[in-house]
């Protein structure tokens, strides 16, 4: 990484947005030999302490994280889940997935993992700082992006403390709500769901079992996924969506009391779980699907959240950015070591068109299930649970 202006960088990646997913493909651009600028208002700091959300990583995501070298730092925060059950409503008809049903074809001892955000932004900041004490591939920036011009050549990205960037390529990784992606102009087409999550941690009196419930509710699903114990006290991670007023309602009353919330979720898992406790975390997040019209401009394109907002209904959101930043490091590391221009737009097309099947389906199949548990009609109702039921006895469904 070169500074032969004072006010200047030279870099091959510019990344807007330094949480999560902006941390997560820094460090797999840094692991391929490319020069990163990073740029954030916020220092990891501040993520670490605002961030005390859990996410639910994959197989697949967390195969990624251990090629980047993270996934070994933590390994021991996460909590496999062994089991999912699905129910509709009040229904009697679960329907169960088990790990130890794939185990003849694969190796695989869980369907998934749960792990507090904290220790993965922990980790991947603390595997970055090595490669910034040794070989200097990257360079985080606590500033505003202020504008972006890019040409034929490269971009030029300034900042709100008057530093200018020069680069092959911005990658837009600061959410929903994409700064970057504006000062690009990309439109957005989204979808209010009329939903809120209420997002909590619960403490328990039972082991949960490595069980992950997905509950459908006619406000919107329940999920409760199993966590790391801690100081011998057994958790678990709440998302809640429901209709905007009752998500706002159980939130406002759990700050100031959390009987009513702790009640209403022991509706749903007390013979499971036992008598549970609201801990000191808890926050409401509006949901709505947001999809740009285009992924890609002249050496920009979109990643994470700002590339595709989806339900948090079957906890992939998050795994298909993974998938995206695998992909994309790979092409880029491909192209690089050809001597080819990372930034160039018929590269950047190739890719969206690449990943386009992906995304969309996840973003139809979350938003037609969203759509299917909302109806609470007597002949969607029975269909439904008659579809549930099929899927539930059939051993070989289960393993599509």
């Amino acid at each position: 990484m070169s500074d032969l202006n004072k006010n200047t960088l030279y870099s091959d990646v510019v990344i807007c947005g330094g949480a999560l997913a902006g941390m997560t493909l820094a460090l797999a651009f840094i692991k391929n030999g490319f020069n990163v600028v990073m740029v954030d208002p916020k220092t990891v700091k501040d993520l670490i302490n605002f961030d005390k959300r859990t996410t639910a990583i994959a197989e697949g995501a967390k195969n990624f994280y251990d090629t980047i070298g993270v996934w070994k730092k933590v390994k021991r925060f996460a909590e496999p889940i062994k089991i999912i059950k699905i129910k509709d409503g009040s229904s009697k008809i679960d329907l169960n997935f088990d790990c130890k049903q794939f185990e003849d074809n694969t190796n695989v001892d869980s369907l998934g993992y749960v792990l507090e955000n904290v220790h993965l932004l922990k980790q991947i900041n603390s595997t970055i700082e090595g490669y910034r004490n040794k070989e200097g591939l990257i360079k985080r920036i606590k500033a505003r992006v202020v504008s972006i011009d890019s040409n034929n050549l490269n971009s030029k990205v300034i900042l709100s403390n008057k530093m200018e960037i020069s680069s092959s390529l911005v990658v837009a990784c600061d959410g929903k709500h994409s700064i970057a992606r504006n000062m690009m102009n990309i439109g957005t087409k989204s979808y209010s769901y009329k939903q809120e999550a209420f997002v909590c941690t619960i403490l328990h009196e039972k082991r949960h079992d490595n069980i992950a419930l997905e509950k459908f509710l006619p406000g919107g699903p329940l999920a409760i996924l199993p966590m790391k114990k801690y100081k011998n006290m057994y958790r678990s991670s709440v998302i809640w969506s429901d209709g905007r007023e009752v998500s706002k309602s159980r939130y406002n009353s759990s700050m100031n009391n959390t009987s009513n919330i702790e009640s209403e979720i022991e509706d749903h898992c007390k013979d499971w779980l036992g008598k549970v406790k609201v801990d000191n975390f808890k926050a409401l997040f509006p949901l709505e699907l947001t999809m740009p019209k285009s992924m890609i401009e002249n050496r920009f394109i979109l990643i994470g959240d700002s590339a595709h907002s989806i339900h948090p209904i079957a906890g992939q959101g998050f795994n298909l950015t993974i998938r995206d930043i695998k992909s994309f490091v790979e092409d880029c590391h491909k192209r690089k070591s050809l001597g080819l221009d990372i930034g160039s737009k018929i590269f950047l097309k190739n890719f969206e068109r690449k990943r386009i099947l992906d995304i969309t389906s996840l973003v139809r199949s979350t938003h037609i299930l969203n759509k299917l548990f909302e109806n609470n009609g007597l002949s969607v109702k029975f269909f439904r649970r008659l579809g549930l039921s099929a899927v539930s006895r059939s051993k070989i469904i289960k393993k599509i």
